[in-house]
């Protein structure tokens, strides 16, 4: 299972990518702003993509239908401290989970798992 970290926070993506190779899983890319993570989805597909809402340069939520668009199999969790109280539709309708920041251990490690079962159906 691919998974792409997109935060730039960098202890975020340390803690995500500590617990995902904890879990098994080592084709783990990060990127630090939405311009990348629109890169590498370019570049590969993948079957996780975490997403922060909050980044220099391009927001999660102005990627979010690219990143669906370009992976349309990807379980996309949006996981922010910045989660709105009526979410967009944008937001609604291209991510499968939303989080709010901080994450617990044992909520990504349930995301982790549940998105190695949908990609082991695939």
């Amino acid at each position: 299972m691919r998974i792409l970290i997109v935060d730039d926070d960098p202890l975020v993506v340390d803690f995500f990518t500590q617990a995902a190779n904890a879990n098994g899983f080592s084709e783990i890319d990060t990127a630090s702003s939405g311009e990348e993570a629109l890169g590498r989805v370019i570049q590969g597909t993948y079957d996780l993509i975490t997403l922060d809402i909050r980044m220099p340069g391009a927001s999660g939520l102005e990627i979010l239908s690219p990143l669906r668009n370009t992976c349309p199999h990807a379980v996309i969790a949006v996981i922010s401290g910045h989660i709105p109280d009526e979410p967009f539709l944008d937001l609604a309708g291209c991510a499968d989970l939303m989080l709010g920041k901080p994450v617990d251990l044992d909520a990504f490690n349930h995301l982790l798992a549940g998105a190695a079962q949908i990609h082991s159906t695939m």
